[in-house]
Formats: structure tokens, sequence, C-alpha cells
């Protein structure tokens, strides 16, 4: 088999020829045969015909579409520790409120605000009741709005109210409606078509609005009180509507109050944990949608109360028990805060 050959060896042979030389003085001078020139210097034409063609086209030398990765990675880097510290900053976070006196904090339940079975009357009621009342704070338990999927947004055409008109009375109850808010809920309505970033849009006044559930500590300069507000607990149950409360209270973080919404009916109920040595409300509330086809056709029968619940925070109190008593009457409530503030003057 003949010897595999460099470029540089042909070339070297066709040089020589070049030069003048015979095939045999070339021969001698690369210290091969003759014939071996002569195959040298076929090899080399035969790589000269294998060459392609000399290009005609000069392409764009076209600059990288991003930094470096190096930098990209750093960059990560520090995205990474800022998410991370406004995820831990959201993990029991304080909300302070300056006040030595008994403080009431509502649970207003799913609004849904433009629904043509909202009950206005009751929702300004209690919006009212709130403006007026020294003390009172309230938690947006989500769902201000029926914000239609799009598969539902067939249901657009059986509502009075538009969803431009929808985020206008959204904004009210932000804004206007005399509440002072203490935190924002997102339910799974309020999330869909970007719903939340329009609400978050409104929030000049940056109250806390959270993603379904919100961990928080209403710090009062005497006492610290433990809310775990859910739009809803995992955990259902036919025979005990706080199911799903009652689980997180024995499996999860400790609290003073547990509450949701989303089912459109409501509860109370206070218990203390001999094992875990705490005292704790469970709670939902029912919300304003009064009137649901839906739940109709699926037979289910209508709560008329409840529609928001009330934790008044008494801390005076010498029990836990006694620390929050929490009301499905507003007005009871309202009352029961006034009783209380008149004593501590």
């Amino acid at each position: 088999m003949p010897k595999t050959l460099s470029l540089e060896e042909c070339q070297a042979a066709k040089d020589l020829i070049n030069q003048g030389k015979s095939l045999k003085e070339a021969a001698k001078i690369l210290n091969v045969t003759p014939p071996a020139i002569g195959y040298r210097l076929d090899k080399l034409e035969s790589i000269s015909t294998d060459k392609p063609p000399p290009t005609t086209i000069e392409y764009p030398d076209f600059p990288d579409d991003d930094i470096p990765i190096e930098q990209i990675i750093e960059l990560q880097k520090k995205r990474f520790a800022k998410r991370y510290e406004n995820y831990q900053a959201k993990k029991w976070f304080p909300i302070k409120i300056k006040d030595d006196g008994p403080i009431g904090l509502s649970f207003f339940g799913d609004p849904h605000v433009d629904n043509n079975g909202c009950n206005w009357e009751l929702l300004e009621h209690h919006c009212n009741l709130h403006r007026d009342t020294p003390g009172l704070y309230a938690t947006n338990i989500g769902d201000t709005t029926d914000n239609w999927l799009t598969r539902f947004s067939r249901l657009y055409a059986e509502s009075d109210t538009s969803k431009h008109t929808a985020r206008k009375l959204a904004n009210w109850f932000l804004k206007d409606s005399g509440v002072r808010w203490a935190c924002w809920l997102m339910g799974n309505h309020d999330a869909w078509n970007e719903g939340d970033a329009i609400l978050r849009g409104m929030n000049a006044s940056k109250i806390p609005m959270e993603d379904w559930q919100a961990q928080f500590v209403v710090k009062l300069p005497k006492v610290d009180v433990r809310v775990w507000a859910a739009h809803n607990f995992k955990g259902n149950s036919i025979w005990n509507t706080l199911h799903g409360p009652q689980r997180a209270a024995h499996t999860k973080e400790w609290a003073h109050i547990y509450i949701s919404g989303h089912t459109h009916n409501w509860a109370l109920h206070q218990e203390e944990s001999a094992s875990r040595d705490f005292t704790y409300w469970l709670a939902r509330a029912r919300g304003y949608k009064y009137i649901d086809h839906y739940a109709d056709l699926l037979g289910h029968q209508s709560q008329k109360e409840g529609a928001c619940i009330t934790a008044i925070i008494n801390p005076e109190s010498q029990s836990m028990a006694g620390l929050v008593q929490c009301f499905a009457d507003l007005d009871a409530a309202c009352d029961y805060l006034k009783f209380l503030r008149g004593k501590h003057g």
C-alpha cells in the first residue's frame, strides 16, 4: 500500500521540477525513486482539483447578541439573591398598627363586585362600617371581580357589568370605599387574564397584595397576633366545612387565626391545641355573591350570614381564648369593639 503523503511532501517534488530538475535529480534530492516523484506530482494534482473554488462572497461579522455568559451567570446570582430576599420577607411579614387599644381585623369574603349576584347593599354597608368605626381594619380574601377566563368569557354576555366597569368597581373598593386595608389576597378569578397585575397597578398605597395566601403578624404595641389568610386551604370534607384550615393548624405552622373564602359559605370554630400549646380560630368567610345560578344547578343552598368575618383583638385579655374573638356579624363585631375601646379609654 502506498505511503500516505502530506501536502508538503507533494509540493516539495513539484517545486524541484519547477526549478528545472529532472525526475531523477529530484528523486535523488528527496531520497526517493523517480516513479515516486511522478506519484507525488499526480497526488498533488489530485489534491488541487479537489479544492473548492475561491470564495467570492464576504459575510458580515455580527457582534454577540448578549453579554458574555460569565456576566449572565453573575446577574442570575444577583437576581436570585433579590428574589430569595423577597421570598423570605413574605413569611410572617409584620403589619404594624400603632394603636394601644383593642382593634378589629375583618376578612371580606369573595366580593365579586361585578357579578349580577353581588349583594351590593350589604357590601356598601360593611364598607361604611369600616369607614366609621375607629380601630377597624380589613383583609380582602380574594376574587374581587369575576374576571372571566377566556373559555368562560361567554358569561360576560350574561352580566350587566362590562370588564371595564368591573375594574372601576375594584378600584373604588381598593381606594375609595373607606376601608383601611391591611392586606389583599389574589384568588383564582383575580389571577386570570393578568387580573392580578391590573389590581397591583391600582395599588398606589402599596398595600400588601399576595397570591392566594399570606402569613402575617399584626403587631400592636402590647401584643402580636399571627394570621394565616388563604383564598382556600388544601383539604375538603363534606362533614367539616373547616377541614382545610384545621389540617393546616394541626400539621403546619401555628397561628391565632386561620381564615379562608373561595367556597361561598361560612363557618367559625375556636379551639385549644393541648399538644401544640396554642389557642386558635378557624374561619371561612361566605362572600357577597348571594345569587349563584351555578350553585343552584348543583343543588347547593345559599347561606345568608357570614359574608365578612371579623376578629376583635383585645391586647388587655388575660387569656389566649379572650385575645381574639371572631364574629360572623360585622355590626355585632363593631359594637363589641366600641365597648372594648370604651373600657380602654
